[in-house]
């Protein structure tokens, strides 16, 4: 995470960003592709991206959505170089990226940084076992709904509403059901005045009157 990440390292961070090399994405830019080869370790400066990957029918599943600060390819350069999923800018990104070669420098220079990294693969696993569990034991309906606080978090500016630019299927997709199923829940929040929906967006108008439908 810019603010997260880089700061962490406190007085290793400048010489990170004098590495460091700027990359700009326009909306809808894909980041990295599942299955190649992961070369760069990125950190989101500012813009979003969605999280996807392939399942075994051969669809295509929305993981989450990453925002400024937080870090994109650590899983390819610390484990079999191979890309676990596909990233796309949702939204004008930029990013800092490191290549490998200088981000296994840095590694070696100070050993924190390791444990950094195993920090932030350790809350990818807690929030992938935490959506597990909802799709287990979770009504479809909180589950959606749930998606969305998330994801109004991921995209809070700091104004209302709060403009979550992502389409209806991959909600559904990050609730583990089809667009068709999430509509529902969707709708009933809509009607009751918490949000409103649009092409590609959903503006949460109301996020503790979400939160109370989401329970």
């Amino acid at each position: 995470m810019t603010a997260g990440f880089l700061d962490e390292l406190g007085a290793a961070a400048p010489a990170w960003r004098q590495q460091m090399s700027r990359r700009r994405y326009g909306k809808d830019e894909p980041i990295f592709h599942e299955g190649e080869i992961g070369d760069t370790f990125h950190v989101i400066q500012k813009g979003r991206v969605l999280v996807e990957v392939s399942t075994a029918r051969g669809d295509v599943a929305a993981l989450g959505v990453r925002g400024p600060g937080e870090v994109l390819g650590e899983l390819a350069i610390v484990g079999d170089g191979r890309r676990t999923a596909r990233v796309t800018a949702l939204e004008p990104t930029e990013t800092l990226s490191l290549t490998q070669d200088r981000l296994d420098e840095l590694r070696r220079a100070d050993p924190d940084v390791d444990r950094r990294l195993l920090e932030i693969m350790a809350e990818r696993l807690s929030e992938t076992m935490a959506q597990l569990m909802e799709v287990l034991f979770t009504p479809v309906e909180s589950r959606v709904l749930r998606v969305l606080l998330r994801l109004a978090d991921s995209f809070d500016e700091g104004s209302v509403p709060v403009i979550v630019r992502v389409r209806q299927e991959d909600i559904a997709a990050m609730a583990g059901t089809r667009r068709q199923t999430a509509n529902r829940p969707l709708k009933a929040a809509e009607v009751a005045g918490a949000i409103r929906i649009g092409r590609g967006r959903v503006e949460v108008l109301d996020r503790d009157l979400l939160a109370q439908l989401a329970k």
